[in-house]
């Protein structure tokens, strides 16, 4: 990977030397602050983050770098990973400041074909939240409620060609090796409720998850997918993909307690595990007067879900040594839809409407997901005073589960640079439910945000 990084950059050097007028540089600073709502709750301190966007167009080659960098607050001090740059083969990462390349690829443009290869984020599929079709960037979940779908998005090394063809359009990914989804620490605030949790409340006690053993880096490992799109009055899309699954899923070894320099250091006994699988997908969308409409569907073979956490086997009480916990790990196909609408209230008002499901085909009793998991989501954009003051609201409610995220955010233009604004977010449902697990986690904030 380091590797992979520099010849790019030498790429980007030796484009600049051509330099004239053909740079495009663009900018992002924030501060962000947050109160925690719940006494118990995993206190946040302060964050300041960054993003540059490069963008050097020559001829018919370009090349884009988005870099990121943050002084993490969520991270508990001191931080166990010292390196500067977020690497892409740990799950559980908590250096603090770090730098990230979201994006960094070069492209070559023929006539009717487009070649990139470097680190790419693609945007697969036509729901918000969750598309069910896009299955190639994990997601960094150390912040996961809160963070915007595009800031989730871990950018992955990658080669990809997209074929244009009048109103066809063809896409090809490769993907060589696994680039695994990020997790909160469970001494952090987004870390949510695990099987573990209860460990975590004894006094004087350390949880360290272990890492998994990641599949090696080899052709037969790799990830690939195709999208085929048709654009008109109804756009529509077919999209295949092979490759690893990268939703969150565990497998158990042995729950392992040891007292250690008057602490007592806990292995959980599980680590993120990692299975391929095939989807067979299709989305669609289409506008009409003031409504616009989307819908995506995708048929997936043998993922991988867990049992409820009770079944895992963890002891009622504490005590040293190991302890061997149950498998939990069961293949089923699924099937994953939703329809979303969007209506333009006014000239700056926006409503968004979305209902999506997941069926799980043969479904045991000892999964905690009921047969069928429905989310409902709703939001409100609007623009006040000329657009002076952007208010959006949104809000999701799980039926199966009774869960409820209500989170929104106001922020002030000062000017074509400065915005300042707060947010808040609230949570309820049952603890292994996908809201309820961060139940604690209610909060209200302010940020600024300076850009360029």
């Amino acid at each position: 990977m380091k590797t992979f990084l520099q010849l790019l950059l030498v790429l980007f050097l030796c484009s600049a030397s051509y330099a004239d007028d053909f740079l495009s540089l663009s900018g992002r600073i924030n501060l962000r602050g947050t109160y925690a709502l719940d006494n118990d709750s995993v206190k946040e301190d302060p964050t300041i983050s960054g993003r540059i966007k490069l963008d050097a167009q020559k001829s018919d080659w370009r090349l884009h770098s988005w870099l990121e960098g943050e002084l993490d607050g969520t991270v508990r001090g001191p931080s166990r990973d010292h390196s500067l740059f977020k690497n892409y083969h740990d799950v559980y990462q908590d250096n603090t400041p770090y730098l990230e390349f979201k994006e960094f690829y070069l492209e070559r443009s023929f006539r009717s074909l487009d070649l990139r290869v470097g680190i790419q984020r693609f945007s697969w599929g036509r729901l918000d939240e969750f598309p069910v079709n896009d299955l190639f960037n994990p997601w960094d979940y150390t912040r996961f409620i809160v963070k915007p779908m595009e800031e989730r998005k871990i950018g992955i090394p990658s080669i990809s060609a997209t074929l244009n063809n009048g109103d066809w359009s063809y896409q090809a990914v490769w993907v060589p090796w696994l680039v695994p989804y990020r997790l909160a620490k469970s001494d952090e605030r987004w870390s949510g409720v695990s099987a573990a949790s209860v460990l975590a409340q004894m006094p004087n006690v350390e949880i360290i998850p272990k890492e998994p053993d990641l599949p090696s880096e080899n052709i037969g490992n790799s990830s690939m997918g195709l999208r085929i799109q048709k654009t008109g009055g109804i756009e529509l899309a077919v999209n295949l993909f092979h490759g690893y699954d990268l939703r969150p899923v565990f497998r158990t070894t042995s729950l392992t307690s040891m007292p250690e320099n008057g602490k007592v250091i806990i292995d959980p006994g599980y680590v993120p595990s990692f299975h391929k699988i095939t989807s067979m997908g299709m989305d669609a969308a289409s506008v009409s007067g003031d409504w616009s409409f989307r819908a995506e569907a995708a048929y997936t073979f043998n993922r991988f879900y867990n049992v409820r956490q009770e079944l895992w086997g963890y002891p009622q009480a504490q005590m040293f040594g190991t302890v061997a916990l149950n498998s939990v790990e069961v293949s089923r196909d699924a099937l994953d839809y939703g329809v979303a609408a969007d209506y333009r209230l006014f000239e700056d008002a926006q409503l968004t409407m979305q209902a999506q499901q997941t069926v799980i085909f043969k479904r045991p009793d000892t999964l905690f997901e009921r047969t069928v998991e429905t989310i409902l989501w709703a939001g409100l954009k609007v623009g006040w005073m000329n657009r002076k003051i952007e208010t959006n609201l949104n809000g999701a409610y799980n039926p199966e589960h009774h869960g409820t995220m209500i989170r929104g955010e106001a922020y002030y233009i000062l000017n074509d640079r400065w915005k300042a604004g707060a947010t808040a977010i609230f949570l309820d449902g049952p603890l292994q439910s996908l809201f309820g697990k961060y139940a604690m986690n209610d909060q209200v904030g302010m940020e600024v945000v300076f850009s360029w």
